[in-house]
């Protein structure tokens, strides 16, 4: 049985591609045609019929020449690059959506003012992870000239890294800047730069450390489960030993030297501290008037009678 040919012209009307695109697929290489008559005229397989409209569907995807060629060529397979696609749109649709949601709250504004407007320019052009190079880079920074345990940075950063919704409310976009704020403001870097570098000593011991907080930690919220408060006996009780053991991790005495250090890093840092974690709560979705960082207040403040103690 004759294999069937087509002309260029017919090859148009059966794919409802133009000739003159159809010609540029051919000029490219993408569309070759199967033989030429006697007087230079292009003629086309059923093959390349199917080839041709292959080329159309990857080309309405939002496909580049160069990548085309690469499938046609078999050089790259084509599950993988319409994943790779798929993704690139599905990260495309959720710019869109943050864009429109930005919009939405801006023109609720009867005048929106240059601060809408810087709002609106951090989240349109701030992805997911372009922040997360963001908090990277801040931890980089403060880890410079320290010696910080390269898994305690990334614990950090993973704990750090926001992720704005698809969809988010106003207070979710309000919250999106104000991080992106703090984790680029250049004196805020120096100022954990130089923390981090009094306490990653030679001497400091992270795992010791954690394992001090924790059990702290876990100690000030069952005291705060049964209604102690931090002027009460017990709360003084677990103040003087997480003075003794934080001390023992960072290889100092637990006197009134380093009990005046922990209230200085407490008063120097906690309130941008407890700001993060409630601009993290609203990007979860959480309530930001929770009580986070409350354990730490309560520790604190049971810390300070001990300043009455004789040294």
């Amino acid at each position: 049985m004759k294999e069937e040919r087509h002309t260029i012209g017919e090859l148009a009307k059966l794919s409802g591609v133009s000739v003159r695109r159809i010609r540029f697929y051919s000029d490219s290489g993408l569309l070759p045609p199967a033989t030429r008559t006697f007087s230079n005229y292009r003629v086309y397989s059923a093959e390349d019929v199917a080839r041709l409209d292959l080329i159309r569907a990857l080309r309405d995807i939002g496909l580049g020449l160069a990548v085309i060629r690469k499938i046609l060529s078999r050089r790259l397979s084509l599950t993988d690059v319409l994943t790779m696609r798929l993704r690139a749109l599905e990260a495309e649709i959720a710019s869109q959506r943050r864009v429109a949601a930005v919009l939405r709250a801006t023109l609720k504004s009867p005048d929106p003012t240059e601060t809408d407007l810087r709002r609106l320019w951090t989240v349109t052009t701030l992805s997911n992870a372009q922040f997360r190079l963001l908090v990277e880079r801040f931890y980089d920074e403060v880890a410079g000239g320290a010696q910080m345990d390269d898994a305690w940075k990334r614990q950090m950063i993973e704990a750090s890294t926001p992720e704005l919704p698809d969809d988010p409310t106003p207070a979710q976009i309000d919250a999106w800047a104000e991080l992106t704020a703090i984790i680029t403001d250049e004196s805020y870097m120096a100022e954990m730069r130089a923390n981090a570098g009094a306490m990653w000593t030679a001497e400091f011991d992270p795992a010791a450390y954690a394992e001090a907080a924790n059990r702290t930690l876990a100690k000030v919220r069952a005291a705060m489960d049964d209604g102690a408060r931090p002027d009460s006996a017990s709360a003084a009780a677990i103040a003087r030993e997480w003075l003794e053991l934080s001390a023992h991790a960072m290889k100092r005495a637990p006197d009134r030297a380093f009990l005046d250090w922990h209230l200085d890093q407490y008063r120097k840092h906690h309130a941008r501290s407890i700001r993060y974690q409630q601009l993290l709560a609203i990007l979860r979705g959480d309530d930001a008037g929770g009580p986070a960082g409350s354990e730490w207040h309560w520790i604190n403040e049971a810390m300070r009678p001990l300043l009455a103690l004789p040294e």
